[in-house]
């Protein structure tokens, strides 16, 4: 389980990164289905929520949260994604999408591994309850 966190989070990192190397196209995408207003707020969350969630991600802290945050931005690329699955530059975004979102839904079920600092928290709490 840790070793998937840590590469999802590591990915998560890399797609909001070149989301924010995107950032023009995104919000033209946004605004030419007539949500002009919210294209530029929407795609600040994402890149917010992708590099912060990708980094707690890979420490293993608030990884239910972060899962939570990021599940409804791939739900949102799946279905951004799905109409253009056959173009050439695109053909590996959609079934990329729904891996990462499946691993998303897995971690936020089972949590963040032993090897985080979720479990160094509970680990000082119970040591602190046995003293």
């Amino acid at each position: 389980m840790d070793v998937i966190r840590i590469f999802l989070g590591v990915f998560l990192i890399y797609k909001g990164t070149v989301f924010a190397l995107n950032f023009e196209t995104f919000t033209d995408n946004i605004s030419s289905i007539g949500w002009t207003y919210i294209a530029g707020h929407l795609a600040q969350y994402i890149l917010f929520v992708q590099l912060l969630g990708g980094l707690m991600l890979i420490l293993g802290a608030y990884t239910r949260s972060m899962c939570l945050l990021n599940i409804p931005i791939l739900v949102g690329a799946i279905v951004f994604n799905y109409k253009r699955i056959l173009t050439p530059e695109n053909y590996m975004e959609l079934p990329m999408a729904i891996v990462v979102l499946v691993l998303l839904i897995v971690l936020f079920f089972f949590g963040s591994g032993r090897l985080s600092l979720e479990q160094i928290r509970r680990d000082r709490r119970r040591q602190k309850h046995m003293a």
